[in-house]
């Protein structure tokens, strides 16, 4: 848990840092094609596994976007996003283990906010989530009698975010950002609340 404090009191160290900052900043350009790579904390929730199972699953995450701004209000990106590993309990007891990761194409609305160097954003778009359950402790299953839904699962659905960005540099700016994965019973919803850095080409 030191890891997920450190990480939120960083996010909310550069969101007030931009904030202070905000009237200092410079346009980001209008258009181009752009990289983005973010670090964060992620979360699987709502997802089936067994009866009287649950799933700790907040950790370490990251996520890198590539896309073109057609416009200052407007851009379409994909996306790859590697989620920590959830841990399966049975009664209480750890007996499995989650690996997710997803890949997703977006649609973004940005509005700028004039002579600031700063924008929001939305994002909605598709994404196709992937989850492999391996089993960890067999033997408190067999002893159960209850048999874990392992594999690999994956699941086609929506993807949404929103978020704000603050352009330091005309070519280079930071972002705050939520995004969640709408799974399905067996991949769940996938979420990361992150801090990134994106850099435009021009």
């Amino acid at each position: 848990m030191k890891i997920i404090k450190k990480i939120t009191i960083t996010i909310m160290g550069v969101a007030t840092l931009g904030m202070t900052t905000l009237a200092m900043g410079v346009a980001s350009l209008p258009v181009g094609w752009y990289l983005e790579g973010n670090l964060g904390v992620s979360k699987i929730s709502d997802v089936s596994y067994a009866p009287n199972t649950s799933i700790s699953s907040t950790g370490l995450g990251w996520n890198i976007n590539g896309g073109y701004k057609f416009m200052p209000y407007f851009a379409a990106e994909i996306g790859y996003t590697s989620y920590a590993n959830g841990t399966i309990n049975f009664n209480g007891s750890k007996v499995g283990k989650d690996q997710a990761q997803a890949y997703d194409i977006v649609g973004k609305a940005i509005l700028p906010i004039q002579d600031t160097g700063g924008e929001v954003f939305a994002k909605l778009g598709a994404a196709r989530s992937k989850s492999h359950v391996t089993v960890t402790n067999a033997s408190l299953l067999a002893g159960s009698g209850e048999t874990l839904n392992t594999g690999q699962h994956n699941s086609t659905n929506f993807y949404f975010g929103i978020g704000g960005d603050y352009s330091f540099m005309p070519n280079s700016a930071v972002n705050l950002q939520w995004n969640r994965v709408a799974g399905g019973s067996s991949t769940g919803n996938l979420d990361l609340l992150s801090l990134g850095l994106s850099y435009l080409f021009d």
